[in-house]
């Protein structure tokens, strides 16, 4: 993953910053901060996937198509865009277009570019070096080694040469 700068906020290069404020709570909904581990937004997602939006053209409006029927989706059923929507409509709208099983000519544009939103979501944070230490922390220097006691004791009664 492209590293975004630490120095600042993030400037969208290909986005508009209603966009890339709703790109942001999309993959904030994804992959969100839970038990005190970082999120999407802090591994700098939306500013990757941003970063690649600048370089193609047909991923962008990909995004912007999908992002725009987001918006046009909430302000039918809510009477305001997916940012300024309460929680319970935000999620409400997301529920149903986050399963396949839910198809219909109203619904599929959503699905699809959420489809397309929860992968990039997902290898843009696993690539970032906070997901990768979600994955594997690393050898990581320790002050002391404690003997795992138990699974000695098991492997030993185990073994044929005890």
């Amino acid at each position: 993953i492209a590293q975004v700068p630490a120095v600042g906020p993030y400037a969208p290069k290909a986005l508009s910053a209603h966009e890339y404020q709703t790109l942001q709570k999309l993959t904030d909904f994804i992959i969100p901060l839970e038990n005190n581990k970082p999120g999407a937004v802090q591994a700098g997602v939306p500013g990757w996937i941003d970063s690649l939006l600048a370089v193609n053209a047909d991923l962008k409006k990909r995004y912007t198509d999908g992002l725009g029927w987001i918006d046009q989706a909430m302000t039918t059923r809510h009477k305001a865009n997916f940012i300024n929507a309460v929680h319970v409509q935000q999620t409400g709208l997301l529920d149903q277009i986050a399963f396949q099983k839910n198809r219909s000519p109203e619904l599929n544009p959503g699905i699809d570019f959420f489809i397309l939103l929860r992968r990039m979501t997902v290898d843009g944070f696993y690539t970032s070096p906070i997901g990768q230490r979600d994955i594997y922390p690393g050898n990581t220097p320790r002050a002391e080694f404690t003997v795992p006691k138990d699974a000695m004791d098991y492997v030993i009664n185990r073994s044929p040469l005890k």
